[in-house]
């Protein structure tokens, strides 16, 4: 699979609440950046982010808006919305960008770029949990 349709997947797996397959994308020692700061270090760290993303907002969907592939890397631009579980929660709409690299059929990097409060408390709060 080329770069794309492995984000494809992974996006397919998160949007089906099937954090074992997302899992299964993504490399073991996965590393990820958020607005240029260190944010996952690992696949175990990317579900719990998941994991705490569908706690806080169960009906979340990930759409891609765009993606382009280059070898083995590829940008992808999408948006994430979802309806807060509680009350005084923002609502989550949030765009953004994604660059990954995938190795193997698996991502093994990437670097995320969005403008979102609520993603952001959201990541926080999964960091804070490990």
């Amino acid at each position: 699979m080329n770069p794309v349709q492995v984000y494809r997947a992974y996006n397919d797996a998160g949007n089906a609440r099937d954090l074992g397959a997302a899992q299964r994308l993504v490399a073991p020692d996965l590393t990820v950046e958020v607005n240029g700061k260190p944010a996952v270090g690992s696949a175990e760290d990317d579900r719990a982010a998941n994991a705490a993303l569908l706690a806080r907002y169960p009906d979340h969907r990930r759409e891609i808006v765009e993606a382009v592939a280059d070898g083995h890397r590829a940008a992808v631009r999408w948006r994430m919305v979802g309806t807060p579980a509680e009350p005084g929660v923002a609502p989550l709409d949030v765009h953004g960008c994604s660059m990954i690299t995938v190795t193997g059929g698996r991502i093994t990097r990437a670097a995320l770029y969005y403008d979102g409060a609520a993603l952001d408390a959201v990541l926080a709060h999964a960091k804070e949990t490990r």
